[in-house]
């Protein structure tokens, strides 16, 4: 599989099919992939779609899918989901098997692979990890027929792999968040100290200042601050 950069994912050709996840690490997903792959194959599936689930905002998004596309653009706006059904799939730790009109089960209705992408089966598995219930994944059909119960059983053996992928993209994005913030603190800690030694402010007043600047301009903090430590660096260029 070949895969091209975006923003923020990245979209490829699996097979014949259409391939998208958000940005993580490539070497993670192919990892999984052949799983994927098998898991279609197995169960006679057209569709693979992995929803991730937010615990602080009881949301649901679609992390990655291989089978129908959804959206003439993708917007991670556009795919995060809320409301009693995306409520029942956090709470739940079995797989559901529908062999036909998935659609018109109100648990899946409200999904895109269901409204938009017009898929007729499903078996639908609950991704848990040791922390708990991270996603679930949609193994779609497009033709209503019984899925063989040992293809269930399969499906709902992905839970762990899969839930591991999502976990471990969380933690490497809470870890860039996190490195993000820290590199954010180091520039305004240097540009507050150049105000405090320039002006003979307190580390107070250099901190209010910055913040009123941030507002006024409607830009973040973080590059008020390297703006403060860019003229900075010109006026001592200029005095050596």
């Amino acid at each position: 599989m070949q895969a091209t950069a975006a923003p923020s994912i990245f979209k490829s050709t699996f097979g014949t099919q259409d391939v998208w996840q958000e940005e993580a690490p490539v070497g993670q997903w192919k990892v999984i992939e052949p799983v994927i792959e098998l898991a279609i194959t197995q169960a006679n599936a057209q569709g693979a779609y992995i929803y991730r689930f937010d615990d602080e905002t009881g949301r649901a998004s679609l992390s990655a899918f291989v089978g129908r596309a959804l959206f003439a653009g993708v917007s991670s706006k556009l795919q995060e989901l809320s409301g009693p059904a995306v409520a029942f799939h956090r709470g739940r730790r079995t797989a559901i098997v529908i062999h036909q009109d998935v659609a018109s089960d109100w648990r899946f209705a409200v999904l895109p692979e269901f409204k938009i992408g017009r898929f007729d089966g499903v078996v639908s598995v609950p991704l848990i990890a040791p922390t708990g219930i991270v996603g679930m994944a949609n193994f779609c059909r497009t033709e209503g027929a019984s899925f063989r119960a040992k293809d269930v059983a399969f499906l709902a053996g992905l839970s762990a792999p899969l839930a591991a992928l999502l976990t471990t993209s969380t933690l490497r994005e809470e870890l860039e968040r996190t490195a993000r913030q820290l590199a954010d603190r180091k520039l305004l800690d240097r540009a507050k100290g150049l105000l405090q030694g320039s002006l003979g402010w307190s580390e107070e007043e250099a901190y209010l200042h910055i913040r009123r600047l941030s507002r006024q301009q409607r830009t973040p903090m973080r590059e008020i601050a390297r703006q403060v430590i860019e003229a900075g660096s010109q006026r001592s260029e200029a005095c050596a």
